[in-house]
């Protein structure tokens, strides 16, 4: 499901493309629409632009209809802004649907068109006059004397000259028609290329990876021939000088053709991009606790130790800040949905109310739901204090329309940091408590367009957490255990 924050102008375009769509859209294509106007009115509720709201409420009603789906809900927002939801479409109900019977089929029968093909971060990317669907999509991959190719063939045409396209990790990409409703797309090179293909929004995108074995020339080169080993074992290398005796022994150094465990999966990492937002900054320090120490020096110390582990790993990553500013709490769930990322992660330090410094201590994370305990709700309140262009009725009712897949997806990645990093902290540190992975609204996880949670350290305000959060050995502790978090929550869900 896609989150738009986008300009007025903008997303009234875009609402209007979708409009015109849904009369001759499928069922699933209509879904589709549907999340997509939902994520537009959450962004309309941010920007405070009434005149969007409605405009996208009667959009949002009339796609309901359409799929049966009771549009009380969005009835009654329709009604506080004082326009009726009968005025949701020209037309009547039963018109909308005839009209839909009677062009499916033509519509359905053509072909889509290919408008664009572009090269962007690795990606290839190509948009289409109508949505992709999976089922339009084919794979395989051949080897022969050219090399290894990786081919897709998508049912579409092709009316203009495919641009000039250089990947660094290619030797060749060819991107023509094939036959008529098919265009093919063929990676080329001399080793085994590593692709993916994915759909955002209808368009097409293929991300070619780094290849962890891939050399220019061959190896062999290296070395003269009578000093190669005759093994028929592929790419099997023995030093030169290397003494053979009477008994059979192993190549003093060997390169194996077929990459280690370890080297597929970074090549799997680097298919992944995260973007880490360090909590608070610049004015804004965070919660002040034991000692007088900031919550925005503590998480902003583990983001990096976080960022070190996983580009190691070979993930792609990103931060919100990379120094000490302040960074709007909308901007920074914006600027990864900029970066198409996987997971969104945010850390914080919690804070306690006074009496309470003593007893209240815990590593927590969060997901983003409507809170249902007192405690969240205080929680969140704290961490929502810098939401300041948005007031708590607007947040409520942006709250209610929370998109249920990505929460439940948040919910597993929650999960899984929280048990590696108790894990990870326990091993050096006596009495880490468990705070438990909890819901909650927090204004920073709003807008989210992949899985994002809200890491608690611990409470700043107590004495131990206060001092262990300023230890380097364990903020390196903490950072390693939302790192394994994140790398059990890829395994599990690939």
């Amino acid at each position: 499901m896609l989150f738009l924050w986008v300009g007025v102008g903008e997303a009234s375009s875009q609402i209007e493309k979708l409009n015109q769509k849904i009369p001759y859209a499928s069922k699933g294509e209509t879904k589709e629409i549907l999340h997509t106007l939902e994520n537009i009115y959450i962004s309309s509720v941010v920007a405070g632009d009434k005149a969007k709201e409605a405009k996208v409420l009667r959009s949002i009603i009339r796609c309901q209809r359409l799929l049966h789906i009771d549009t009380s809900r969005y009835q009654k927002e329709l009604y506080k802004l004082g326009i009726s939801g009968n005025q949701s479409s020209t037309q009547p109900k039963k018109q909308i649907a005839h009209k839909a019977s009677t062009h499916s089929t033509s519509k359905k029968s053509k072909i889509r068109m290919i408008r664009s093909i572009s090269e962007k971060e690795g990606n290839l990317i190509i948009k289409f006059d109508r949505p992709l669907v999976d089922k339009d999509l084919f794979f395989f991959k051949i080897k022969n004397k050219d090399g290894y190719k990786n081919i897709y063939d998508v049912q579409a045409n092709l009316n203009f000259k495919t641009p000039k396209l250089h990947f660094t990790n290619l030797r060749q990409i060819k991107i023509a028609q094939n036959r008529q409703g098919k265009v093919r797309i063929v990676l080329v090179d001399e080793a085994p290329i590593y692709s993916k293909a994915y759909l955002r929004a209808g368009s097409l995108f293929i991300k070619i990876h780094a290849n962890a074995t891939k050399t220019k020339k061959p190896l062999s080169h290296l070395f003269p021939k009578s000093q190669t080993s005759t093994s028929r074992k592929p790419k099997t290398i023995v030093v030169p000088k290397v003494k053979k005796s009477s008994h059979s022994k192993k190549p003093a150094i060997k390169i194996e053709s077929k990459p280690t465990k370890k080297s597929s999966q970074n090549i799997y990492a680097s298919s992944k991009t995260i973007v880490i937002d360090a909590g608070h900054g610049g004015h804004d320090s965070g919660a002040v606790g034991y000692k007088k120490y900031q919550e925005k020096k503590a998480v902003f110390k583990v983001a990096k130790l976080l960022r070190s582990l996983l580009e190691k790993k070979g993930y792609q990553v990103y931060m919100t800040r990379d120094k000490d500013s302040f960074v709007k709490l909308k901007n920074r769930t914006h600027y990864a949905n900029k970066k198409e990322a996987d997971l969104f992660i945010s850390i914080h330090a919690n804070a306690a109310p006074k009496g309470k410094y003593l007893s209240l201590k815990g590593i927590e994370t969060f997901f983003l739901s409507p809170a249902k305990t007192t405690k969240a709700k205080r929680i969140a309140a704290k961490e929502n204090a810098a939401a300041s262009d948005l007031d708590k009725k607007s947040q409520n009712t942006l709250l209610s329309f929370l998109n249920r897949n990505k929460i439940i997806q948040s919910n597993k990645l929650a999960i899984d940091i929280q048990s590696a990093t108790l894990k990870s902290t326990r091993k050096g540190f006596k009495g880490v408590k468990d705070g438990g992975v909890r819901e909650a609204p927090f204004w920073v996880l709003v807008g989210a367009q992949m899985p994002a949670v809200l890491v608690e350290l611990g409470y700043i305000t107590n004495p131990t957490e206060g001092e262990r959060l300023f230890n380097s050995s364990y903020q390196k502790a903490l950072a390693k255990g939302i790192y394994n978090g994140i790398n059990n929550y890829f395994a599990k869900n690939k």
